[in-house]
C-alpha cells in the first residue's frame, strides 16, 4: 500500500526560535514535509535563518522543501521581487513594446541567479525544490478582447531564439508558432530547473497552474516525460461558493495521477486552505476525499494555520487549520 503524504506551506516568520512552536504544531497535525517559502528577500538577507529553520524542520522528522516564492514573478508568490526592480535588462516586454514586471525565464542571467539559489537549498541541505507555477506574464485571453492581442514575452533574448528555432522574425501577433515557442521554452526552463536540482543531490517537484494560457504550461505529458521531475502537480483552488468542489478537484486529480502512472512520477495535489469563507471549511475535505478516490497519495495546503498572517487569510484560520488536521489524521490512519 502506498503510504500517504501529507504537506503544508510555511512562509513569514524567519526567527528560527518562534518557528519551532509554529513546526511543532505542523509535526503534531501529521504532516511528513513542510513547503517552506525562500524568497528573494530570504535568500539575499535571512540565509542564515533559513539554513536553520531547515535544520529544526529535520530535526524534528519532517522532510523541508524550499519553493522559489514569487522569485522574478516567475513563480507563484504573493510578494515583491527585488530583481524586477533592480535588473531591468532581465525583464520581459509585451508584444506592444512594454517593459513588465516579470523576469523572462528565457534569459541566461535569470538562469544563473537561479543557479545560485538551487546552490543554497543544497547547502541548507533541503531534501525537495518546489518549482511552483512557472509562467510568462499572463494576460487574460478572451476571444476578441483587446487583452487578447497582448502577449510576452519579445525580449531580445526570445527574438534571437524565436529566429533561431523558426528561421524568420517574430510576429508581432500571436500565432500557433509564437505559442509553440512559448511552450517549448517553458519546457526547457522547467528541464533546466530539475536537472539542476537532481545535480545537487536533492529531489525536483513540480506544480502547473491549473488553466490553460499561452503564458502557462498546457502540454502537462511532456512536462510529466522530463525524467528529472520527481513528483508532478497542480493546484485546483475553488472559489468562494463554487459548488462543484469534489468535480473540480476529481478532475485534475485524476490527470495528475494518469500522468504520474505513465511516466513514473509521485502526483501531488494542493488543497486550499486560504480564503476560505467561514462556514465552507468542510470542502477541504471534501477535496481530499475526491483526490485521494482519484489515486493521489500526497497532498499539501495552502497555507499553514489558513493563512492566517497574510493578505489571503481564510476568514476563520483556526477552523480552516482544525479541518485540515482532522482530514489528515484520517489520512494517516487510513
Amino acid at each position: 500500500m502506498t503510504p500517504v503524504k501529507l504537506g503544508v506551506s510555511y512562509y513569514g516568520n524567519r526567527i528560527p526560535w518562534r518557528v519551532k512552536d509554529d513546526l511543532q504544531a505542523i509535526r503534531d497535525a501529521g504532516c511528513t514535509y513542510v513547503v517552506h517559502t525562500f524568497s528573494e528577500e530570504d535568500f539575499e538577507f535571512y540565509q542564515p535563518a533559513m539554513e536553520q529553520i531547515v535544520e529544526e524542520t529535520h530535526r524534528l522528522g519532517l522532510e523541508a522543501w524550499l519553493d522559489p516564492w514569487g522569485i522574478g514573478q516567475v513563480f507563484g508568490g504573493e510578494t515583491y521581487s527585488s530583481l524586477v526592480m533592480k535588473q531591468l535588462h532581465l525583464r520581459q516586454m509585451s508584444s506592444r513594446g512594454d517593459l513588465l514586471p516579470t523576469i523572462c525565464p528565457n534569459h541566461p542571467g535569470f538562469r544563473d541567479y537561479l543557479l545560485t539559489w538551487i546552490e543554497a537549498a543544497a547547502r541548507f541541505k533541503a531534501d525537495v525544490l518546489f518549482w511552483d507555477e512557472p509562467h510568462f506574464q499572463i494576460y487574460p485571453e478572451p476571444e476578441g478582447s483587446e487583452e487578447a492581442k497582448l502577449w510576452a514575452c519579445c525580449c531580445g533574448e526570445c527574438r534571437a531564439r524565436f529566429e533561431k528555432r523558426f528561421g524568420h522574425s517574430m510576429p508581432e501577433r500571436m500565432t500557433s508558432e509564437v505559442r509553440a515557442f512559448k511552450e517549448e521554452s517553458l519546457l526547457d526552463f522547467i528541464r533546466f530547473l530539475c536537472d539542476s536540482t537532481r545535480a545537487k543531490g536533492m529531489q525536483a517537484a513540480l506544480c502547473l497552474l491549473p488553466f490553460v494560457n499561452s503564458s502557462t504550461v498546457n502540454d502537462w505529458t511532456q512536462a510529466a516525460a522530463i525524467p528529472s521531475v520527481d513528483i508532478i502537480g497542480t493546484d485546483p483552488y475553488w472559489k468562494p461558493h463554487q459548488p462543484a468542489v469534489e468535480k473540480h478537484v476529481g478532475r485534475f486529480s485524476r490527470r495528475i495521477a494518469d500522468l504520474a502512472k505513465q511516466h513514473g512520477k509521485e502526483g501531488q495535489i494542493w488543497i486550499l486552505n486560504f480564503n476560505i469563507p467561514k462556514g465552507e471549511e468542510d470542502k477541504i475535505r471534501v477535496a481530499i476525499e475526491a483526490a485521494y478516490g482519484e489515486g493521489i497519495r500526497n497532498f499539501s495546503a495552502w497555507s499553514y494555520f489558513g493563512a492566517a498572517y497574510i493578505c489571503l487569510r481564510a476568514e476563520d484560520p483556526a477552523a480552516v487549520w482544525k479541518t485540515l488536521i482532522s482530514c489528515y489524521q484520517r489520512l494517516r490512519t487510513g
